[in-house]
């Protein structure tokens, strides 16, 4: 099972026509939201293929990228890269668009977009109708359109298209270092390119910035609107995998102290498990963190990666692969869903394909733009390549239940996120300005007031969906349940010397803030709000009722600014169709915040929170 998002629609409010009940999924796990529209839009436009950069930044791009290689070369590090992205027909509400694999002419976009991308590489593909995977369930297997060629050529395709619709079926090619092998593949929601193995991250970039043109060129996105406006990934994920040439020189054997760094590493920066992640995270996701799952797994965890580590060089790739494997899983015992995945390290069970040395980074969304995921790309090689030559990180820390509250603010999530930054910078491989930007890119606040020598700034945050029912039974579906209908916001307040901070308050309660640090213009105090969205059906919680529209109140030095945030079209009705562009789903976003006048009333005080817990949770308090 794939990563895939919510079908594009949000709960609307009363008045709301055209209502019927739609699937979504989370990470492979299943939401009910009911859906608004299903008229159809005849306008067309792609999402961007490198982010917006003119050439001086195309230029500077590629220098970081080379000097990102030449700094791996010269510390005698050799990791390959591979990817999956992941592309969605967005104005459609077509099953196959949303929740199923295959269906209607999802087959032929996909000959369509192979054609595109052989196109743009200019290379003399051969086309191949390959053998598909079949998936428990499924009465057939679906289908897989290759293309392979020489590393290094270039010319026309020298076999026809028309192959990949009538021609026989071939088996997958067994891999070559010489020559390169893309197909194209459906998963729900999307279509999937598997891009062949490169080298270094140059020839990575040439690669993805070919694949994201070829998709926006037959209509197809790396990202998707909802009917009021949010803007989330294709819904097929942005895994990203690394390895040697060969099995014998991957990475993860030559240094066998890499891989349990790794784990180290991205545990004590959960920066890295959520800032790239999709909608659905924790242990309900694609990617869960081994602290996510089973206590008594999390404590083995902790004794693998000390014997691994005092065995030094000695660990075998079967040993390596033994130790952890049994520990990188989700709460079901899954071994694909994992932040870190090693089914194709050394397992034996997989034949040849599972003895490949691989090691797959799974808690990442599919990426906007080449430009992105090429930055991801160098993040992680840059983490390997500094963990080769100082594996040492320190031990697994215990974060109860900042885990989930302090790290699901945006906040804390960029702070964690620069000392990643500046921690490579120390190690002298530091990521240039550009490749940087693109990490660091954030969405806008929902809404910002200024007051003297105050700002205040309301954010979207991460949530953490629930499964619901049995985990195992669902084991067998191609999506499982889960809970979508709590949402999380982020209250930031950033104040000059001698400012008072004010109160914020929200529907009718006092935000608990606490001092989190500094920026360039003065103290940052952070809190958080969550609350029910809508009611799903089915859902936790019956008779719980959405705190829709939340109003959100500041007061400052005896002024007050006050919005209602609306889930769905203020004016109530249906809109118009899903989004034409990211344009008209920004405008939509920003008339769900609604201005308003409020006159001065009690604000109840906070809720007892615990410190270190700013949090006003709405949910579990007394109805007005």
């Amino acid at each position: 099972m794939r990563l895939r998002s919510p079908g594009p629609s949000h709960p609307g409010r009363s008045g709301a026509t055209g209502t019927l009940h739609g699937r979504s999924t989370c990470g492979g796990s299943l939401a009910i939201i009911p859906f608004r529209n299903r008229r159809r839009t005849r306008r067309r436009r792609t999402g961007p293929v490198s982010g917006s950069r003119d050439d001086a930044e195309e230029q500077a791009l590629l220098d970081e990228v080379r000097a990102h290689d030449t700094a791996l070369r010269a510390r005698g590090v050799e990791l390959w890269i591979g990817a999956e992205p992941t592309f969605t027909l967005r104005e459609s509400q077509d099953p196959e668009w949303l929740v199923q694999a295959e269906g209607s002419r999802k087959l032929e976009k996909g000959v369509e977009l192979l054609q595109a991308i052989v196109a743009e590489l200019r290379v003399p593909a051969r086309f191949v109708r390959a053998q598909g995977r079949q998936f428990p369930g499924e009465s057939q297997p679906r289908f897989c359109l290759g293309a392979e060629w020489v590393r290094g050529s270039s010319g026309p395709p020298v076999s026809p298209a028309s192959v990949l619709l009538d021609g026989p079926l071939e088996p997958v090619p067994r891999p070559h270092p010489e020559r390169a092998w893309l197909t194209i593949t459906p998963d729900p929601a999307v279509l999937e390119v598997n891009l062949p193995p490169c080298p270094d991250l140059e020839s990575f970039l040439a690669l993805t910035e070919s694949t994201f043109r070829a998709a926006a060129a037959v209509g197809l996105s790396a990202e998707r609107f909802r009917f009021n406006g949010e803007a989330t990934d294709s819904g097929g994920g942005g895994q990203i995998t690394l390895g040697g040439p060969s099995p014998e020189a991957s990475p993860f054997f030559v240094h066998p102290w890499l891989l349990p760094a790794i784990l180290r590493f991205l545990q004590i920066h959960p920066s890295l498990s959520y800032a790239f992640a999709g909608e659905c995270v924790g242990s309900a996701s694609q990617g869960p963190r081994p602290d996510e799952g089973v206590r008594e797994r999390f404590e083995e965890l902790a004794v693998s990666l000390d014997r691994l580590e005092s065995r030094g060089k000695s660990v075998t790739p079967g040993e390596l692969w033994g130790s952890l494997a049994p520990l990188l899983v989700d709460a079901s015992g899954n071994t694909h869903r994992a932040e870190v995945n090693v089914e194709k390290l050394w397992n034996p069970g997989l034949g040849p394909r599972g003895l490949a040395g691989l090691v797959e980074f799974r808690s990442l969304r599919m990426p906007r733009s080449a430009g992105q995921l090429v930055g991801l790309t160098a993040l992680f090689r840059s983490i390997c390549a500094r963990l080769v030559t100082s594996p040492g990180v320190g031990p697994l820390r215990e974060w109860g239940t900042a885990l989930h509250e302090r790290w699901a603010l945006p906040f804390f999530l960029e702070q964690d996120l620069r000392a990643v930054l500046e921690d490579l910078s120390e190690h002298q491989l530091g990521l240039g300005p550009v490749l940087s930007a693109a990490l660091l890119e954030r969405p806008p606040p929902l809404w910002s007031s200024r007051a003297p020598g105050a700002v205040l700034e309301i954010r979207e945050a991460l949530e953490f969906w629930p499964l619901l029912g049995d985990v195992a039974s669902q084991e067998a579906l191609p999506a499982r349940l889960v809970d979508p209908s709590t949402r999380r916001l982020e209250i930031r307040l950033t104040l000059e010397p001698g400012t008072p901070r004010g109160r914020v308050g929200a529907s009718g309660w006092e935000v608990p803030l606490e001092p989190a640090g500094h920026s360039l213009h003065g103290e940052v105090l952070v809190g958080a709000v969550r609350y029910r969205a809508y009611t799903p059906s089915p859902g936790l919680h019956p008779g719980l009722a959405p705190h829709d529209p939340l109003e959100l109140v500041w007061e400052q030095r005896g002024t007050r600014s006050a919005i209602r945030l609306h889930a769905w079209n203020p004016d109530g009705g249906a809109y118009p169709g899903l989004p034409p562009d990211a344009e008209e789903a920004r405008e939509r976003r920003a008339r769900r915040v609604v201005p308003i006048e409020t006159p001065a009333s009690a604000m109840k005080p906070p809720a007892a929170s615990t410190p270190g817990r700013p949090l006003l949770d709405l949910r579990r308090l007394p109805a007005e």
